[in-house]
Order: C-alpha cells, then structure tokens, then sequence
C-alpha cells in the first residue's frame, strides 16, 4: 500500500508541474487501483481494514525505509484530522517496534518530533471532545431525574388531594 500510495503522490505531483508549465487546470482523474482515493486516504484506509492483530505483525516486518514512509502518511493524515485513533495506536506501536533504526536514523528526527506533536494535539482534542459530551450526558441524565421526580411528586400530591377531601 505504501508502495502504491508512494507512486501515485509522484504521479499527481509530476502532473500538477505539467499542467502548472501548460497553464491546465489541474484535475487529474482517480487512479482505480487506489479505488479513487488519495495516497494518504489510501493507506489510512488500507490500515483500518487489516484487523488489529495482523496488523501489529505487519507493522513488525516492515523495512526501514516503508516505517519512514508510513510515518509520513500518518502524519498528513493526522494534519487532516483523518483516523486519528488508529494513526496514534500504528505510530506508537512502529516507534516501540523499530526504535533502535529509528534512532540510529538521524533523518526522522524532525518528522518524529512532527508526529508526537500531532499526536499529542490531537488526541488532547479528542480528551476533550469525549469530556465535553460526557458532561452534557450528564446533564441530560441529571434534568430526565429531575422532570422523573417533579412527576411523582405531583402524582403524590395530587392522590393526596383526591383522598383528603373523603
């Protein structure tokens, strides 16, 4: 998939320098063999339909030079707000997984230092997107008691009335 996504990225990328020295408007048609999707769309959704478990294998066998573009796809993917459970699950597991090469490489540093940015941003938004719905949960959940009891009460009371006059 990387490999694919890698080839076409070079393909629009030589077109859209073509049709910059042509004066064309740009618009090139979808490749069907990445099923009309972008290469960082391509490899996000490549990566959600392995299950979990072959997943982290695969992840394990890759090469050097495939976990450097991968990580370059995660983050353009991460930059678009796409996937971002999954991206921050397959970096973490790819920089345990390879981290003597990793660090060995002096040239990831900067798109490393990128990736935990990110990957701090955006789960840091995703915490507070779950806080600020689980708050208005309970507030839903607090006023349905309160409308439940105003209910009884009023059914109490209103008994009462139907009684006290006997």
């Amino acid at each position: 998939a990387v490999e694919m996504a890698d080839k076409e990225s070079k393909e629009i990328a030589s077109y859209r320098k073509l049709q910059e020295e042509r004066g064309g408007d740009g618009r090139r048609a979808p490749n069907p063999m990445l099923f009309g999707m972008e290469p960082p769309g391509y490899v996000l959704w490549i990566l959600r339909s392995v299950k979990p478990v072959d997943l982290e294998q695969s992840l394990l066998v890759l090469p050097l030079n495939h976990v450097e573009r991968l990580m370059h796809y995660l983050i353009i993917n991460l930059k678009r707000h796409k996937g971002v459970e999954l991206c921050a699950k397959v970096s973490v597991f790819l920089i345990k997984a390879h981290q003597a090469q990793i660090v060995a490489n002096r040239t990831m540093m900067t798109p490393l230092r990128e990736l935990q940015n990110l990957v701090r941003q955006r789960t840091s938004e995703i915490r507070d997107t779950v806080g600020f719905n689980l708050a208005a949960m309970r507030m839903v959940a607090r006023i349905a008691d309160e409308k439940k009891n105003d209910r009884l009460n009023y059914e109490e009371k209103s008994m009462k009335d139907i009684w006290g006059e006997l």
